[in-house]
């Protein structure tokens, strides 16, 4: 394992507070002629710095380099900050030259918990007498400095923890055949035993010796189904010295012994596909390929996937619960595809000629991604041959659904509509219908959609392309627009909530409109949906 490192301020540096300023009036820009902190108590909205957008939220700290442009258009009404701006002078040399770089990282925005600490130390800058305080101010403006600092190093020494810990979860699938103890790991990791847990944990939902047990009857399934060997034989090739214990603790996890596993899950079983092909497949696949936008889907269940589109994934909110999830790209690759050697593939697609090519692969069943929540996850259920767990997880989830929008009655109003917009594609503007984070919103005690909206539902449309200029006859009360990755549409999201268009909008008026991030919240599926029932409560209490 790598050598742990810790991040280091440049000790050559001298600051000196050169003004602060508390400002709750429209400013729609500021350049920055010094090293400038930006600390807000108040307000919500996007922050735009040198083009780059950022969300803004109480407590938010944003360190900006001289010579930038900042632009608060976008901030709701009712924003206040403060603005340090301070000089950084370099001592390496034998008289003090101006420092214009980075001052201990290239980060630019900042959160920190909790923010109080901050704000007071701000109140009390701002509220000293530069020249009778002159040393104080200083002294102020270097602990606020320092507070950044700790963060900064906090969050690169649990960076690296953290990379250590993954680079250990490489070594487990490549060894896991062999005797593994947490121990063994932690030291291989060189942090404490108790920090590798916690991290571990973190990363991948299991605790160590879970996440080797699960790892090593994966293993021990896929060769009850590809060969006859004896129970001892495999039991040892995959990490188990003793052929009971195998035996055992399979029937504890899987829930049959190895045995049965094998007779039953090499049966089939026909099932039919949203685009009418009959197929059959096995009645309990365990090596299978979800390709489709709800891939989040097959994470309540008991089967891990085996390959999907990496490049979306790695964008999820459950990207650390598929470390080791093969990449079938987009559109799927065929070759890559029948190298996993899967027993299903499951295709968000109606396109015949590429069902036909994946066909020849394995069983393959075709999915409508725009169907609902429950209906995509009754039907997993019924292939993988876990029926009582959909139904399980889906009265789970509306419990906890009803409960959450129960709490927000205070924060919403009765009747209030809701419209998802993004652009995508470039400059185009789209409405969202039945997929991504809108139907999240619309429930009996949340949100109603807007009737255009509705009408999309109705009919089944996932998203409508609409002309910009009739966004106000699309706008519901709250508003959600999905900032996505790509710089063009980016930059076009930006010239809309800059427009006199969108600011006269009513939910912009009343601050209820909501920058969001598309790559984390446009997606419906089980595990992106559950998630969203402790995100969506802060972002409307926050910007409340």
């Amino acid at each position: 394992m790598e050598d742990t490192k810790s991040a280091s301020i440049n000790n050559d540096l001298l600051f000196h507070l050169e003004d602060i300023d508390c400002i709750s009036q429209s400013y729609p820009f500021i350049s920055t002629s010094h090293h400038t902190m930006i600390l807000f108590t108040n307000g919500c909205g996007t922050l735009t710095i040198d083009d780059i957008p950022y969300l803004v939220t109480k407590g938010k700290i944003f360190l900006v380099q001289p010579h930038s442009m900042i632009d608060l258009s976008d901030i709701n009404h009712g924003y206040r900050f403060y603005k340090i701006a301070f000089s950084a002078f370099q001592l390496k040399h034998k008289h003090p030259s101006p420092h214009l770089g980075s001052i201990f990282s290239d980060e630019v925005e900042y959160t920190i918990y909790p923010y109080t600490r901050l704000i007071h130390l701000s109140e009390d800058l701002y509220n000293l007498n530069p020249k009778l305080d002159f040393l104080k101010q200083q002294g102020v403006l270097y602990e606020l400095l320092n507070l950044l600092f700790e963060h900064q190093l906090h969050m690169n020494y649990q960076l690296t923890m953290t990379k250590a810990v993954e680079e250990t979860i490489d070594y487990i699938h490549n060894y896991f055949q062999q005797s593994l103890t947490v121990k063994k790991l932690a030291e291989l990791a060189r942090i404490a035993q108790w920090q590798y847990s916690t991290i571990f944990q973190t990363l991948t939902g299991k605790k160590p010796l879970d996440y080797i047990t699960d790892l090593r009857l994966t293993n021990a399934k896929e060769l009850l189904l590809q060969t006859n060997e004896p129970l001892k034989d495999i039991a040892q090739q995959v990490g188990f010295d003793d052929e009971y214990y195998f035996n055992r603790r399979f029937r504890q996890v899987i829930g049959i012994p190895p045995k049965q596993f094998a007779r039953q899950y090499k049966q089939k079983t026909v099932v039919k596909d949203w685009t009418g092909h009959e197929v059959a497949i096995p009645r309990s696949p365990h090596r299978v390929i979800y390709h489709g936008e709800t891939f989040g889907d097959m994470l309540i269940f008991d089967v891990q996937p085996i390959g999907g589109n990496k490049n979306s994934i790695s964008k999820s909110f459950y990207k650390n619960h598929v470390p080791y999830i093969q990449d079938v790209a987009f559109p799927i690759n065929l070759e890559k595809s029948s190298k996993l050697n899967p027993d299903l593939i499951i295709f968000t697609n109606n396109d015949e000629q590429q069902y036909q090519a994946l066909s020849s692969i394995a069983p393959t069943v075709t999915l409508n991604s725009w169907d609902s929540l429950e209906e995509r996850v009754l039907l997993l259920g019924q292939w993988l041959s876990q029926q009582q767990r959909a139904e399980d997880w889906l009265e789970y989830f509306k419990i906890q659904e009803n409960t959450m929008w129960q709490q927000l009655q205070t924060v919403i109003e009765p009747g209030e509509t809701a419209s998802v917009l993004t652009f995508d594609h470039g400059k185009r503007l789209f409405i969202m219908g039945c997929t991504g984070l809108s139907p999240a919103l619309f429930h009996p005690d949340g949100f109603q959609p807007h009737p255009q909206v509705k009408k999309l539902l109705q009919a089944g449309e996932g998203y409508r392309e609409i002309p910009i200029d009739h966004l106000p006859q699309y706008a519901g009360d709250r508003i959600f627009m999905l900032l996505s990755d790509k710089p063009e549409s980016q930059m076009a999201t930006m010239e809309l909530i800059n427009s006199d268009m969108w600011k006269g909008l009513p939910a912009v008026q009343t601050n209820h409109a909501y920058l969001v991030d598309a790559t984390k919240w446009n997606y419906g599926d089980a595990f992106t949906r559950e998630k969203l029932l402790g995100a969506l409560p802060k972002l409307l209490v926050t910007a409340k």
